[in-house]
């Protein structure tokens, strides 16, 4: 015999009618399943005796039981696989054989996933300028912020 947590006794045949409800078959299904009713059993009879057997507390109590386990078991595999695609996503975002472009994706994708990016898009454009150019917008920038006509930039030696 099978027991439950309360110590109510299962009857063999009354625990796999719990287990095959509990894992989404219907109570007639489960029924002609775990009592061995074959093809040329009545329906009807069936369907009465599974609504006997399932109306019983200690088959309701397995069925719930059994029901708990398996989102427990449902939620700890999700967990599992969010981790596993965070650390995957780590591993991409620190691998330098991998593009730039591929580096820089991972890492956006895990700062959404962990809420640090807004949905809005943001667009960065990036140019190939010469030092010449760069140091005449860094001068030209300064200029404006220090309200001088002519800054010298020093240059180390």
């Amino acid at each position: 015999m099978t027991t439950t947590n309360n110590g109510d006794a299962l009857t063999p045949k009354m625990a796999a009618f719990a287990s095959l409800v509990a894992s989404g078959k219907s109570q007639v299904d489960a029924y002609c399943e775990a009592y061995s009713v074959g093809l040329n059993g009545s329906r009807a009879a069936a369907r009465n005796e599974a609504s006997k057997v399932a109306l019983k507390p200690k088959v309701q109590a397995r069925i719930q039981h059994l029901r708990e386990g398996r989102k427990t078991v449902q939620a700890d595999q999700e967990t599992l696989s969010q981790q596993w695609l965070l650390d995957r996503l780590k591993a991409e975002s620190v691998d330098l054989d991998n593009a730039p472009s591929v580096r820089v994706r991972a890492l956006e994708i895990l700062c959404k996933s962990q809420g640090l990016l807004s949905s809005d898009s943001v667009s960065v454009t990036v140019e190939a300028r010469s030092a010449s150019e760069i140091e005449r917008d860094l001068k030209e920038r300064l200029n404006s912020l220090l309200g001088v006509t002519d800054i010298a930039l020093v240059r180390d030696a």
